[in-house]
């Protein structure tokens, strides 16, 4: 069970870069409560134990700067 939500790790979309991104929630049926075997694997990580924001854009990564 995850302390906010379950998001995709790098792991993940290397595995499977059509079904998961890293940084993303992961499917909604499993987001609070998902298999153990998906945390043991490092497919999923606890959104509060990353950094969400880098895989955001921002003003400068439009601007070139």
């Amino acid at each position: 069970k995850a302390k906010t939500y379950w998001v995709w790790t790098e792991l993940a979309e290397r595995k499977n870069p059509a079904r998961a991104r890293a940084g993303e929630p992961i499917w909604a049926h499993q987001m609070y409560e998902a298999p153990a075997f998906m945390l043991k694997d490092g497919l999923i990580i606890d959104s509060s134990k990353t950094d969400l924001t880098e895989k955001q854009a921002n003003i400068f990564d439009y601007l070139g700067g």
